[in-house]
């Protein structure tokens, strides 16, 4: 895993041509066993297919995520979470970010059948597809709160590429400098 950390923080100097390479090399790693576990990924999939309403997507992932043992409490939590994403405002409304940080900070840190880490993950990758720099920032920082290593985060993005590819792929950069600024 130190080698695909290496490997983005590389990648945010190089020009598309370089991205789309890594494309490739980064899409194998969301089936590779890492620090998450297949559920786990699974379940942000789902979080991602879910946000992007793709239909199909939703019964493929779900029927895995339900193979793997999600619950019926986890789907629940994660539609909560869907909610959630969908109901922050926009850039130009400052006075409501400020709410919905609280009511956010509220949900994640409740006692729920997935893990706080885990919503924040899924939140993150949520926020890549939808190409939301602030919530990249708000999530990647929340994540690294609860104790992640980068290493740990990055392996929300080659979940994020599979399921959009370069829309998601263009918000890499903003994930790292994120993590960059929070490590500091």
């Amino acid at each position: 895993m130190a080698d695909l950390q290496a490997a983005f923080k590389k990648a945010r100097d190089y020009g598309i041509g370089e991205y789309l390479e890594l494309l490739g090399e980064l899409s194998q790693e969301s089936t590779k066993k890492g620090r998450l576990d297949r559920k786990t990924k699974e379940l942000i999939t789902l979080g991602i297919a879910l946000a992007k309403n793709c239909h199909r997507c939703i019964a493929i992932h779900t029927d895995a995520a339900k193979r793997l043992g999600m619950s019926g409490q986890e789907m629940r939590e994660l539609n909560k979470l869907l909610l959630f994403t969908n109901a922050s405002p926009g850039c130009d409304r400052a006075d409501l970010w400020d709410e919905w940080r609280d009511s956010w900070k509220s949900f994640a840190c409740a006692t729920g059948p997935i893990p706080r880490l885990h919503r924040e993950l899924i939140a993150l990758g949520i926020a890549m597809v939808r190409q939301q720099r602030a919530h990249i920032e708000i999530h990647a920082h929340a994540a690294l709160a609860q104790g992640a290593e980068a290493n740990l985060i990055f392996e929300v993005v080659p979940i994020a590429l599979l399921m959009d590819g370069a829309p998601a792929l263009s918000q890499i950069p903003y994930l790292v400098d994120a993590l960059d600024e929070q490590q500091q």
